[in-house]
């Protein structure tokens, strides 16, 4: 019996040391160490093994039923699998056949429109935008290599959609003027919402701006969350100049949903399976027709400004990965956990360093720590600092708002308490943040398992085990790819907000070496 190494059996099968790893950690191959030798080796039957494991992979089978077909002696669990992954190639190529479908649809519908030239005029047209929406959702799923029943899951959210009169737009940047005042109670944000908008409109009917600007477009949103007032935008010409106490921003544009007034556009966002919201544009009412609120005098100047007709929230696409993807990641994570530097070490809680007032308590091995107002922290550090690359293991759970992670710059926020269902993550060194959506809900009173992998090539976020987050243009990872020897050191920190009472059982943090 001739045994291979590693090496040998990574360049013969053209197949990565990481991945023979994650094949090892699933259960599906096992390799032996000879005595008196250093390296890893397979035997002839693992050999076999790892071919039938590459076939079946080359068929899209995943990891989980190829484990359940090889460790299976009956033939019969092996064809219940491939004529359940037949069925699901056949809804694919039903798919498939769904896009070419609309695709012929499209073509008929432009020659009957247009001339033999093409009217981009023809690209407006209600009939032809309905069958673009359709045709980029078919395109989506398929690109995605979604089963049959998350295209359908897709086919109801936008059937929903229709039904309940929700867009999704794109606002192209522009500048604009822009004017704020400050609430904090009902009173005075009415008041604050009331003076922005007569800033607006004397500033519209001074510069005449709806003669100047006919494409004008006018938003006002509110902050609310104890933080109150009102903010009110208009679009201006480029090279217009605003006095105080207007500022000229420039607006980024981006992804909307939009509803009318009284729709509660934050729920239909929140039970999305499609977008999620996306925290660095505002949102807020689009006003109605600016030119005959504003440009005529027969509206009232005191209660014209509030007439509105659409609700906004800024959203983006919900990321997600493939099986191959994860499978990767997962490997790659294996590799990079054996060659740590040294152990994982386990965080002694009553040595953390205290930062602010706040209830601190320890029972039974647990720390408690309760934030003590909506908007204040309560925060614990480590009196040591770590070097990247770095794996951060924090077991909490919270009685109603964040669990955070703190390294450097970077954050990692779980369960916040004004967007349920999202992560918050903020990238180590330069600070800037995202908001991605959590598979599955966000849950209160319970222990979750959050593990922060902080890698040279890869940032990885998990939850319970489960991969939720992917990254490989991380800031940090830039620095590492510009300089091999950059060396990034800071003190670990927990905590939460929002008045919640957060319970950690262990923190444990690795350095690794990869």
């Amino acid at each position: 019996m001739e045994l291979q190494t590693v090496r040998q059996v990574s360049k013969i099968f053209n197949i990565s040391a990481q991945m023979l790893r994650y094949y090892e950690q699933s259960g599906l191959l096992q390799s032996a160490r000879k005595e008196d030798y250093a390296y890893r080796v397979y035997d002839d039957e693992n050999i076999k093994r790892l071919q039938r494991i590459i076939l079946l992979r080359k068929l899209q089978i995943p990891v989980k039923q190829i484990r359940v077909i090889l460790n299976s002696p009956d033939a019969s669990t092996a064809i219940d699998i491939f004529k359940k992954n037949i069925s699901e190639l056949d809804n694919e190529i039903s798919a498939l056949m769904t896009v070419k479908s609309a695709l012929e649809i499209f073509i008929v519908k432009i020659e009957e429109i247009s001339s033999v030239k093409l009217n981009l005029e023809v690209l407006t047209d209600d009939t032809v935008l309905e069958l673009a929406d359709s045709l980029s959702l078919a395109q989506r799923n398929v690109n995605e290599n979604r089963l049959m029943d998350e295209l359908n899951k897709a086919n109801e959210q936008m059937k929903k959609q229709s039904e309940q009169h929700v867009r999704i737009v794109y606002r192209p940047p522009a500048t604009m003027a822009m004017i704020r005042y400050n609430g904090g109670d009902s009173t005075s944000d009415a008041k604050a919402r009331k003076d922005s908008e007569k800033v607006i409109r004397e500033f519209i009917r001074e510069t005449d701006l709806f003669k100047i600007k006919p494409d004008m477009r006018v938003f006002g949103f509110g902050h609310g969350n104890g933080y109150g007032g009102w903010e009110m935008w208009v679009s201006i010409p480029e090279d217009l100049e605003v006095n105080t106490p207007l500022k000229k921003i420039k607006y980024g544009g981006g992804l909307y949903a939009v509803s009318p007034i009284g729709f509660d556009i934050d729920k239909w966002v929140d039970e999305s399976d499609i977008y999620h919201w996306e925290p660095h544009s505002p949102g807020g009412e689009e006003y109605i027709n600016p030119f005959n609120i504003y440009g005529l005098d027969n509206i009232n100047a005191e209660t014209g400004g509030s007439m509105y007709i659409e609700s906004a929230l800024p959203v983006k696409e919900v990321k997600h990965y493939t099986e191959a993807q994860i499978e990767q990641t997962e490997a790659y994570l294996l590799e990079m956990e054996a060659n740590k530097r040294g152990n994982s070490r386990d965080s002694n809680l009553k040595e953390l360093i205290k930062h602010g007032e706040f209830d601190l308590k320890f029972a039974d091995g647990l720390m408690e720590m309760k934030a003590p107002g909506l908007y204040e922290a309560a925060k614990m550090a480590t009196p040591q600092e770590f070097t990247l690359p770095l794996k951060i293991e924090l077991r909490a759970k919270t009685n109603h708002s964040d669990i955070d992670i703190e390294y450097a710059k970077g954050w990692v926020c779980y369960n916040h308490h004004q967007v349920r269902n999202k992560w918050f993550i903020m990238d180590v060194v330069d600070g800037s943040v995202n908001s991605y959506k959590l598979r599955g809900p966000a849950v209160v009173n319970e222990f979750v398992d959050i593990e922060w992998y902080m890698g040279k090539e890869i940032m990885v976020v998990k939850l319970n085990g489960e991969i939720q987050h992917i990254s490989d243009d991380c800031a940090y990872i830039k620095a590492f790819r510009d300089n091999p020897e950059f060396i990034l050191s800071a003190a670990v920190i927990i905590g939460t907000t929002g008045k919640s009472t957060m319970t950690v059982e262990r923190l444990r943090i690795t350095e690794l070496y990869k």
